[in-house]
């Protein structure tokens, strides 16, 4: 059982180090799935691999990343994402809450790394107001997983709550005083370090209708409601449903280029297009979530995420550390929060009764350690995006993590002491 924790340790050094030292963070997926591998029993290695390229999940977030990742290379090719800034900026007139509002409206798009799509418009808007890229990565990154924390359609919501036998309106409600506290901590983090309101005078354009504002929104909007519409369909088709967020975004593709006749001066010519297919943002975003994948496949494949979930809970912890460890471990090391909740529930079940408090834990230390988890896609895009260091953006948050955790564990002792 220790060298499943040798093995992960080992396998996240290898990461961290690659991507202190600058080596692609898509790259460094790749090389940290293949060490888990070989670390656990090489003979697997083209099981892994197969079950990788050949799966729906693979292939579905790969298409949608380079959609999302291609529509996001031509709003910045076009300069339309300067002209969606000021139509922001002109129509809502505080840079502040633009920060918050975006990536959280984006963040009722459930795919992974999808923080993407709004770090474009975090980067336009943070300039005008003095952030730096740094704040700009954690920002994008925290507030997008705002709303989603109570989002009812989440899938990591939806499985909580089904496992734990609560119902996902009462489980939702519950995380709403923590989803305060998230925005909250952002908000103030944003205007401690933003230019004063007489020094943005100037800055912020003319006042913008709503008209302009949506057309120039319109491609991300589109992307968004043809990826629900779609969702919709494939379900009723029996189909796997996440290639909807991939058939979303090439809408938004096709939108963007036909846009860009009428409302930019830069038009997305033949040349152009080719351009952003192969620009290294594109490729780096696909080559990270095949990496991700890769890993995901590896840790399920070899065994290690029953051996880990198994030897924590057979630890004769308090039960309530028991519940913020193992799923807040599981999806650290994998990147996923149904990772964390999957694998931990079922072990924590022979424990005790949950009650909405034990559920609210289980799935907050799950959805906190994922935010910060090194293979968290939506941490790994935003990264890259803004070609920061991943360890200046965890000076931001983690601090906001264990603020959040601390309030939540007090705020859930006392749901656990009423119940």
């Amino acid at each position: 059982m220790m060298w499943e924790f040798v093995v992960v340790t080992v396998s996240l050094v290898t990461l961290l180090t690659l991507v202190r030292l600058r080596i692609s963070v898509g790259v460094a997926l790749v090389i940290e799935g293949i060490l888990i591998v070989i670390l656990m029993n090489p003979l697997l290695l083209p099981d892994v691999f197969l079950q990788t390229l050949t799966s729906d999940r693979t292939l579905s977030l790969v298409l949608a990343s380079f959609s999302i990742s291609l529509l996001v290379e031509l709003y910045s090719s076009t300069r339309m994402i300067n002209k969606l800034s000021d139509e922001l900026l002109g129509y809502i007139r505080r840079p502040v809450l633009i920060i918050a509002i975006v990536p959280a409206v984006m963040g009722l798009l459930p795919i992974a790394g999808g923080a993407l799509m709004s770090a474009p418009v975090i980067a336009s808007v943070g300039a005008v107001i003095g952030l730096s890229t740094t704040l700009m990565s954690f920002l994008n990154v925290w507030f997008r997983h705002t709303i989603f924390l109570v989002y009812p359609m989440s899938q990591v919501l939806m499985t909580a709550a089904a496992l734990t036998g609560h119902s996902v309106i009462e489980l939702a409600m519950y995380q709403v005083p923590i989803m305060v506290l998230m925005v909250l901590t952002g908000l103030y983090v944003t205007r401690k370090n933003s230019k004063q309101a007489s020094a943005l005078e100037g800055l912020i354009p003319r006042k913008s209708s709503l008209g302009g504002l949506l057309a120039f929104l319109s491609p991300i909007l589109g992307s968004i409601i043809v990826a629900l519409i779609a969702r919709q369909i494939l379900d009723t088709l029996n189909y796997y449903s996440d290639y909807s967020v991939a058939i979303g975004g090439f809408f938004g593709v096709a939108l963007i280029t036909y846009l860009s006749f009428s409302r930019s001066e830069e038009h997305v010519s033949s040349s152009k297009f080719f351009i952003a297919l192969k620009s290294d943002r594109v490729m780096n975003m696909v080559l990270s979530s095949l990496g991700a994948m890769l890993i995901y496949y590896a840790m399920i494949t070899t065994g290690i995420s029953s051996s880990i979930g198994s030897a924590v809970s057979s630890i004769k912890f308090p039960v309530v550390m028991t519940e913020v460890l193992l799923p807040g471990f599981m999806s650290l090391i994998s990147g996923s929060p149904i990772v964390g909740v999957t694998s931990s529930v079922p072990l924590l079940a022979g424990l005790k009764t949950f009650s909405l408090g034990d559920a609210s834990l289980i799935y907050l230390s799950a959805f906190l350690f994922y935010v910060a988890s090194p293979v968290h896609l939506c941490l790994v895009f935003t990264v890259q995006y803004f070609r920061e260091s991943l360890f200046k953006v965890y000076k931001y948050l983690i601090p906001a993590i264990i603020l959040t955790f601390s309030v939540a564990i007090s705020y859930y002792y006392i749901i656990l002491t009423l119940h």
